[in-house]
């Protein structure tokens, strides 16, 4: 059965796990296309080392030649989590949550100011912050009805038609629940995936690492998307969904930092070359981040130490892939530059 990620009805786990068996693959043509321009560009042959590899991997997933970065877009989901309500486990309170989907579109955010240097279309989501998901301390997250919709509705990001999709995230308390999603996928000690988050002191640090010893009591099942539904929260979904749906409208994604990463290890752990079309923007400063990109066996174009979120190093890192596309489109072959190669 195939599942159409754009209709009304709603599948189930196992259907999305089907569905997610059957993403098209890169496009090798494409591929070939850029190897074959890239071989007679005006400079030595692999002078530009991963930039012509970034090449290639937006041409093969866009699947076309040229590749394009005429129309680029950040989506940033934001949701509020229970757990951050009922525990101190960060700084701020869950109203502060609000305070940043303001901010954000009153373009007064830091990542506002970096998508409007690089012409970056900026969309965000309200995932019903005003219904935060359940203390996982106590009960799932998410009904499973709540994450699979919620998972559809990430296809939103996609509304722009962007060629290339950066995905953010926002909400108190979710590097907490990024690390409990790592602590039940990978199941070692829930202490390395625990850091300061937004700022929070070694008390706070301790009481999340409670939080999710206990999480971890509570919810048994380590299937990826019973993990989703248990410890994750509805931004999490709603970038799993849209991982996918990319997939299918052959949109490359840049990931943001670790909760996005964290939502794009549950699509990995169903089935590793699901994320292939994703590139992780930075290397956040978040203690589990490094530790999660290991496990998800990818490498990030940057590392300038952030820890902010919202998108802000998956943004940051486009300006190298748009350097990448315009070199390898606007530089001239020996031929057309009249020089002897």
């Amino acid at each position: 059965m195939v599942i159409d990620i754009k209709a009304n009805s709603v599948p189930t786990f196992n259907e999305l796990v089907k569905f997610i068996n059957e993403m098209p693959n890169i496009d090798e043509e494409a591929v070939e296309l850029v190897r074959k321009r890239d071989s007679n560009l005006l400079k030595p042959s692999g002078s530009l080392g991963l930039l012509e590899e970034l090449v290639e991997w937006v041409s093969g997933w866009q699947g076309s030649y040229p590749p394009r970065i005429d129309n680029l877009s950040l989506s940033i989901f934001v949701s509020n989590h229970g757990t951050a309500t009922n525990h101190r486990i960060s700084p701020f309170p869950t109203s502060v949550t609000e305070a940043l989907v303001k901010s954000f579109r009153a373009e007064h955010a830091v990542v506002n100011q970096i998508c409007k240097t690089h012409n970056i279309g900026l969309q965000v989501f309200d995932l019903a912050i005003e219904v935060p998901t359940n203390d996982i301390t106590k009960e799932p997250a998410m009904l499973e009805n709540d994450c699979i919709t919620t998972i559809l509705f990430g296809r939103e990001a996609l509304s722009s038609n962007p060629d290339i999709l950066c995905l953010g995230d926002a909400g108190i308390g979710n590097t907490t629940i990024a690390s409990a999603i790592c602590s039940a996928l990978y199941g070692e000690d829930v202490e390395e995936w625990v850091g300061s988050g937004t700022g929070a002191d070694q008390e706070m640090i301790e009481k999340k690492i409670e939080v999710i010893k206990k999480s971890l009591i509570t919810h048994k099942n380590r299937e990826p998307f019973q993990i989703l539904r248990c410890f994750g929260g509805r931004e999490f979904a709603a970038i799993v969904g849209a991982i996918i749906a990319a997939r299918f409208e052959r949109v490359p994604v840049i990931l943001d930092g670790f909760p996005v990463c964290a939502a794009a290890a549950i699509l990995y752990e169903i089935s590793p070359s699901s994320i292939d079309h994703c590139y992780v923007g930075h290397r956040s400063a978040e203690l589990g981040h490094s530790k999660l990109l290991e496990k998800i066996n990818k490498t990030p174009l940057i590392d300038f130490k952030m820890r902010l979120g919202e998108g802000s190093g998956a943004a940051m890192a486009m300006p190298i892939i748009m350097s990448a596309i315009n070199i390898h489109n606007n530089t001239s072959t020996f031929e057309e530059a009249d020089v002897p190669n």
